[in-house]
């Protein structure tokens, strides 16, 4: 009988202790030899798994055993004698909740015997992690219990160490500074007081004292509002001992350091220490921060050493050579003034293209810089120009063989020119003839230049632009008359009796045929390789044009003048692979599909966050055509583009919102392209609702504020940048968006202000508008003052909303990593804005920005940001006002005229586009 009893209390025992299926476990059921009865079922939110002939039965509760035994009930229907096997595959997680010191959550279901001490085990706590372990909180089934674990520490024992279940939060409090010891000074320290705590002890905790740096024998001691003075060389030898309290502070006073700061053109700026033994003269401060070598002694200016009370010594650079010996006063700064770079850039006929920079001893002209750069041949010498910031030509030959000179500023834009004086010769000889420098630029010289024999020749004729004119061939050789001539000249060299026809324009050539075969206008063109006439813009006969795609009889000795087809050019930019002018030769057709294509594509992908969205055609400062970009990507929409059309493409943002609560991942969720953008996608990104946590779901949008009761077979179409709060810890703390979207917490333990929220979270004092959510209710603000934030209690809970409203813009564009409209502060300067559009691109022009004042009608002015790239010195950076432009080039050599059609463009789409200043 007593056995029986035994046997029966056993069994009791196990099954209380038995495991019970919670939402989220995957359980595995396995009917021997029948796999359309066994199946692997995770438990749903509410508690059920679907299994066949007995649907959504519920589970939660349930041991492995009595799910078992019901499914051995449904199967017996159709099997004899089923063997049914249930288990549990995998664990859904169970989690406890730090808070305080500490915010995190832990997955205890891999620790079924996770107490509080073995917590603190597992995450690594110590005596010095910060935390009041006096005054630990567990809320659990939302009571409180309160525990002092302090013992365990030093005694290795808890008085009830409790064991930790399922969605237990646990209130790490951080160390109050009263029940700490504090050093401070030249040693500073923060350790948490326990009794018994010593001086001697609180110094070993320190390490070693720096008595280099630390007056240790002079140290000041306070304890319950009394301050002593402490030598605490006889402290550490063991002479006395102070028992400490709560609340101690000791101060060890610095000693004066002896330091200077080397600044300027050195190495390594900075503070620059000096022990007790070294002399503090100058050769070693230099020294110190990295020493100027020989080759870099020619870019000092001068040495300027600046004392503590103002007054300025200023050394030459010869000083370097006796820089031992000279003393440099403690705590002075050494600074090393390099002489201003100078440099320019240099592009066109020259040797040496890019930027060129100056040495201090080196006149800043023209003439020097030609010497250092090199021009190709003698003819640039002689006919080629300089065109300096494309404002001032001059002629080199004055600069080269002449004393002519001409100053040279900072970052000037030198292009040198040469036009080759170049003549088109139609006939017998037929090419291009180059006349140097030289040469004489006659019509005389050039048939004498031919060897043309004059008794083969009918005549000479000189074509220029749409006038003809005609010459005795024996006139010109004998010099009876001499005829001028000018570049791109055509000469035209007919011969007696011969059956041929002259092509000029596009085309110059000299087409021959037998004498007695006809000449006809097809012939003509596949003789010089025209046998595509769609490269052919039109053929005329004495200013009327012919019909080419015929075959016209044409009379020996007739001049057709011969237009190609010119290349089509598109400028596109904006959300693309690849941005830039593409040409279109006359194989191509000029339309979106091609000119995406020429690009690397549209950026499509129902993966992405990111993606093309609008394309916009704009023609003469016209929008004249707007498509999609996905249906051009698929293939439905197309357009055709003309000469000069800017193409620009806008971007597809994510829908996102702001996640808040306990349980899931708090911040900014991010919807792909191809997502619903719905609350059901969003519970699936957060890998849905943990068991423990409310379905009471708050939604805040700009109309208001509503709530949502969450199950699987519900669902909700979310808005852009709403707030969705999961059963928020309404207790400590409150929720933050602040003006850029960045989602933030801040930890409170009681009602504060809107003023300490807003620092806390080193808020931009600009913004002024502010929107407060409290419950269902939601509060605009409007403060005229920062200060104001103080008039406003803030609770836990509260979700705060910076709204960023700002006034005043300007345009940054160009060759910036982020073109477009950016807001302006007061002060802001040309460089600012370039760093806020995400600052210069690897193309940028730095040092010829053009700010176009007050729009793009307004006064242009040239600045130069090249310091900014290359470390050197800025002389000009203008404030920017409401309207500015300012625009970023890729090409040094374009004057602000010459851009104002591409900014035009890019101004067309800001206004009209984007809406911002509607």
């Amino acid at each position: 009988m007593k056995r029986s009893l035994l046997i029966l209390a056993l069994l009791v025992c196990v099954l209380s202790f038995s495991y019970t299926v919670r939402v989220g476990d995957t359980i595995a059921i396995e009917v021997f030899q029948q796999p359309s009865f066994s199946r692997t079922v995770r438990v749903a939110f509410d508690g059920t798994i679907p299994y066949p002939y007995l649907g959504n039965v519920k589970v939660v509760g349930m041991t492995v055993d009595q799910i078992k035994e019901m499914i051995e009930q449904v199967v017996r229907r159709f099997i004899r004698e089923p063997e049914v096997t249930v288990y549990v595959l995998e664990y859904a997680p169970m989690y406890v909740y730090l808070q305080g010191a500490l915010n995190r959550a832990i997955d205890i279901s891999n620790h079924p015997d996770l107490t509080l001490t073995k917590l603190f085990s597992m995450l690594d706590l110590t005596i010095d992690s910060g935390i009041d372990y006096e005054n630990l909180q567990l809320v659990r089934d939302g009571k409180v219990q309160k525990f002092n674990v302090l013992s365990f520490f030093f005694e290795g024992k808890i008085e009830n160490d409790v064991l930790l279940k399922e969605g237990d939060r646990i209130h790490l409090p951080p160390l109050r500074y009263e029940k700490t010891v504090q050093v401070g000074g030249a040693h500073s320290l923060i350790e948490k007081y326990v009794p018994g705590l010593t001086l001697r002890t609180l110094l070993l905790k320190l390490g070693t004292l720096d008595e280099e740096k630390a007056i240790i024998e002079r140290a000041q001691l306070l304890i319950d509002g009394e301050t002593k003075t402490i030598d605490l060389t006889k402290v550490l030898e063991g002479s006395f001992d102070v028992p400490l309290k709560p609340g101690t502070f000791l101060y060890i006073p610095k000693r004066q350091e002896r330091y200077v700061y080397v600044v300027g053109f050195v190495p390594e700026p900075g503070l620059k220490t000096f022990t007790s033994q070294e002399r503090q003269t100058l050769a070693l401060a230099l020294a110190k921060a990295g020493g100027i070598s020989k080759d870099d002694e020619k870019w000092v200016e001068k040495i300027l050493i600046k004392m503590t009370e103002g007054s300025v010594q200023e050394l030459p650079p010869s000083v370097l050579a006796r820089a031992h010996e000279i003393e440099v006063p403690n705590r002075s700064i050494v600074e090393v003034v390099k002489y201003p770079d100078f440099y320019v850039y240099v592009q066109g006929a020259v040797s040496k293209k890019g930027k060129i920079d100056f040495e201090p001893n080196e006149k800043r002209t023209l003439k020097t810089l030609i010497d250092k750069v090199g021009l190709e041949n003698p003819n640039v010498e002689w006919e080629g120009k300089a065109r300096i910031n494309n404002t001032f030509v001059v002629d080199l030959k004055d600069i080269v063989h002449a004393d002519k000179d001409v100053p040279l500023s900072l970052g000037d834009s030198i292009l040198v020119s040469y036009e080759p004086f170049i003549v088109n010769v139609v006939g017998a000889q037929s090419g291009v003839l180059q006349l140097n420098h030289y040469e004489p630029k006659t019509l005389n010289y050039v048939v004498k230049k031919l060897s043309i024999q004059p008794e083969s020749i009918e005549s000479v004729v000189l074509i220029r632009e749409k006038t003809t004119s005609t010459y005795d061939v024996s006139q010109l050789i004998k010099d009876q008359i001499e005829v001028p001539l000018e570049r791109f000249d055509t000469v035209l060299i007919k011969q007696i009796g011969v059956n041929a026809v002259y092509l000029i324009g596009d085309v110059s050539s000299y087409v021959k045929f037998e004498l007695s075969e006809p000449i006809t206008l097809q012939r003509i063109l596949a003789r010089v390789g025209l046998n595509d006439l769609r490269r052919i813009e039109k053929i005329t006969l004495d200013e009327k044009p012919l019909d080419h795609s015929k075959d016209l009889p044409i009379e020996r000795g007739t001049i057709l003048k011969v237009e190609l087809k010119k290349p089509i050019h598109v400028t596109a930019m904006g959300y693309l692979k690849n941005t830039g002018r593409v040409e279109f030769n006359y194989q191509e057709t000029p339309d979106l599909k091609t000119l995406f294509a020429k690009l690397g594509g549209l950026i499509i992908g129902p993966e992405l966050y990111y993606a093309s969205d609008k394309v916009f055609i704009m023609r003469d400062n016209t929008v004249v055509a707007q498509y999609d970009a996905q249906r051009i990507f698929m293939g439905v929409e197309n357009a055709d583009l003309q000469d000069n059309d800017f193409v620009y493409v806008t971007v597809r943002e994510p829908s996102q919102v702001y996640v808040f609560g306990r349980g899931v991942p708090n911040g900014l969720v991010k919807f792909t392209q191809a997502e619903e953008f719905d609350l059901r996608t969003l519970v699936g990104k957060l890998g849905g609702i943990k068991e423990g946590i409310s379905r009471k779901i708050t939604i805040v949008t700009d109309k208001g504020v509503e709530t949502f009761v969450w199950d699987e077979y519900a669902n909700k179409a979310l808005t852009n940048n709403s707030i969705i709060l999961f059963d928020i810890d309404k207790e400590n703390y409150v929720y933050l968006i602040k003006a850029d979207g960045t989602p933030d917490m801040l930890y409170i333990d009681q009602n504060t202000t809107l003023y300490e929220v807003l620092m806390k979270a080193g808020i931009d004092k600009n913004y002024r508008k502010i929107e407060l959510t409290r419950g269902m209710e939601k509060y605009s603000l409007e403060l005229k003052d920062i200060a104001q934030a103080r008039s406003y209690v803030v609770k836990p809970a509260d979700v705060v909303k910076i709204l960023d409203v700002p006034q005043n813009f300007a345009y940054v564009l160009g060759e910036v990593n982020k073109p477009g409209i950016v807001r302006l502060t007061e002060g802001t300067t040309v460089l600012q804005a370039i760093i806020q559009s995400g600052y210069f691109t690897n193309k940028a022009a730095a040092s010829s920005v053009w700010l176009y004042k007050g729009g793009i009608d307004g006064k242009p002015i040239r600045v130069n940001l090249a310091g900014a790239i290359g470390g050197g010195r800025i002389e000009y950076d203008p404030i920017l006002e409401s309207g500015d432009i300012v625009f970023v080039p890729s090409d040094i050599f374009k004057t602000a005229l010459e851009w104002i059609p591409v900014i035009n463009n890019l101004i067309v789409f800001y206004n009209n586009i984007s809406g911002l200043f509607k």
